[in-house]
């Protein structure tokens, strides 16, 4: 009798025991359904006269949107290029702030002054005055593209070279190359400078202390702008009209926005922290269109 009730007590225990398993995996279900992936709803767009729109910049001193205007031909010496400001609503302060450029695209500042790649040379602007200060030149045909800044120097990335430059005490020297496939978004950050490529889709990190290139995500189409996150994820730009969100976690993506379709671009974007503002400049759209960054 002892071990027919002993049975019926195990069997109950077990029984109980798989309930509470059941319905603590439905809650896990659950509250995983309920954890949504990180998503972009545009605020606003601007006119259509930023002619083909390749990069944006942010400057959170004056809150300035800086916006450079290719202006048709991106490789071509036309001197037709400008620089562009933009507020943080989208209306147009100054259509060409800057003129007489040829291809300008990244940007950066750096103690008061605001540095364009143009084509095969550095342009260095005074931002106070708007005058030109400096200008460092590039031998054959590098493609300069993207540009980023730490606390005292400014990198820039070469497509048709593959190398990354670097502008140090009024000197321009290349600091690296690879073969990448056409390197072209920069973002420094103190453990090194995340980059993705366009021809090859990559995305990875560079450093300068070991001078090694590290590809961390694959498929992030024509790589073009990189941003990071204040909660140490990234964003990453395809030129041809994607936007991927990149987990630092374990290095996978979500594909934000695809305007493949539509044929509009993303091209060298930024980023507002303070309002998690996505700024994407759309190239032959002539536009920079502002997303919220939804994480959840």
């Amino acid at each position: 009798m002892k071990k027919i009730v002993t049975v019926q007590l195990l069997l109950c225990i077990m029984l109980f025991s798989s309930c509470i398993d059941k319905k603590e995996t439905q809650k896990e279900n659950v509250s995983n359904s309920r954890i949504k992936s990180p998503s972009l709803e545009l605020i606003w767009e601007t006119d259509t006269l930023l002619t083909t729109s390749e990069a944006v910049l942010y400057d959170a001193s004056s809150q300035i949107i800086y916006v450079a205007n290719v202006n048709n031909a991106p490789w071509d010496k036309d001197d037709n290029g400008f620089i562009s400001t933009i507020n943080t609503k989208g209306e147009i302060i100054n259509l060409k702030w800057i003129e007489g450029l040829s291809g300008p695209k990244g940007m950066g500042i750096l103690n008061g002054k605001l540095y364009v790649n143009d084509i095969d040379r550095v342009v260095e602007i005074e931002i106070a005055t708007k005058k030109v200060t400096n200008t460092y030149t590039v031998e054959d045909v590098p493609h300069l593209n993207d540009i980023t800044t730490s606390d005292n120097a400014v990198y820039v990335s070469g497509s048709n070279s593959d190398a990354i430059y670097k502008i140090e005490n009024s000197e321009l020297n290349e600091i690296a190359t690879d073969s990448l496939g056409r390197l072209n978004g920069l973002s420094y950050q103190k453990e090194g400078i995340y980059y993705a490529t366009s021809s090859t889709h990559n995305f990875g990190i560079y450093s300068e202390t070991n001078n090694t290139f590290k590809t961390l995500v694959n498929g992030v189409g024509h790589g073009d702008g990189v941003i990071k996150l204040e909660n140490d994820d990234f964003i990453v730009s395809s030129w041809q009209g994607e936007i991927f969100y990149i987990h630092s976690k374990d290095w996978s993506k979500t594909q934000l926005l695809d305007t493949r379709a539509q044929k509009i671009n993303a091209a060298d974007i930024a980023y507002i922290p303070a309002t998690k503002t996505l700024l994407v400049p759309t190239f032959f759209h002539n536009t920079v269109m502002a997303y919220k960054v939804i994480t959840h």
